[in-house]
């Protein structure tokens, strides 16, 4: 009877433990925006890390893990890691799946990639399928920009 008892309440603490880590992964991933926001690119990639270790194989959050990551190489100007990162993210956003703001993200952010690496022609191409997913008004506009600038389209006028 002792045992069955501990046990019940062993199954009943492993739900609260999982919603704590998962707070806890979505504290990190706030607080690497905000660390991004004010250049501090490697403390927010460590913070990242660290929420990287509590995500299992199939967490649909790796997808933000990995856009972040190249947010923030591409911030710092590290093109070839940013690269790498915004690749992961697709790959896990095709192995999961997905299809949220992160993807768009990630599109986006594999296209100003290609734009630094002078290849507009396949920029083009990401920039195009970032434009399929959900984005917020600000970097849909983004978008739209790079495109007509690829596309040697006059700039829109302050929206």
């Amino acid at each position: 009877m002792r045992t069955l008892l501990l046990l019940s309440l062993l199954f009943a603490a492993l739900p609260a433990a999982a919603a704590r880590r998962s707070l806890s992964v979505d504290a990190g991933f706030k607080k690497a925006d905000l660390l991004i926001e004010k250049g501090e690119f490697a403390k927010a990639r460590e913070e990242l890390d660290e929420a990287l270790g509590e995500l299992k194989p199939d967490d649909s959050r790796r997808l933000r893990y990995h856009e972040r990551t190249g947010a923030s190489w591409l911030r710092e100007g590290n093109i070839p890691e940013a690269r790498a990162a915004f690749t992961e993210a697709l790959v896990t956003l095709q192995r999961l799946k997905l299809g949220d703001e992160y993807a768009a993200k990630a599109y986006t952010g594999m296209g100003l990639c290609l734009r630094r690496e002078k290849n507009d022609k396949y920029a083009l191409k990401f920039f195009k399928k970032a434009l399929a997913y959900r984005l917020d008004e600000g970097t849909r506009m983004f978008v739209e920009d790079q495109i007509r600038e690829i596309e040697g389209e006059p700039p829109v006028p302050a929206r």
